[in-house]
């Protein structure tokens, strides 16, 4: 019973230890928020804690308000994702 015991704490301990990469997009800015828009609908929403469609309605109600492009080419999407990441 020791054995298997072992073997099973052996196990678990593994598996705790072993790490997966979880931020894998080679993109940043720009793309990386592109890429957000235009794939898979969960993945925004893990990201960024938003659906897509709560997204898109929030930077259009902001460039409606006025908000524009930075003075550093930081686009209102882009700062939208900085605001909920």
């Amino acid at each position: 019973i020791m054995h298997t015991v072992a073997a099973a704490v052996n196990l678990y301990s593994d598996s705790k230890y072993w790490k997966q990469p979880y931020h894998t997009s080679a993109l940043t800015g720009y793309a990386w928020v592109q890429e957000l828009k235009n794939g898979h609908p969960d993945r925004i929403h893990c990201e960024l804690g938003v659906l897509l469609h709560v997204f898109l309605g929030l930077a259009y109600e902001l460039k409606l308000l006025g908000f524009r492009t930075s003075r550093y080419g930081i686009t209102v999407d882009e700062q939208l994702a900085i605001f909920l990441y």
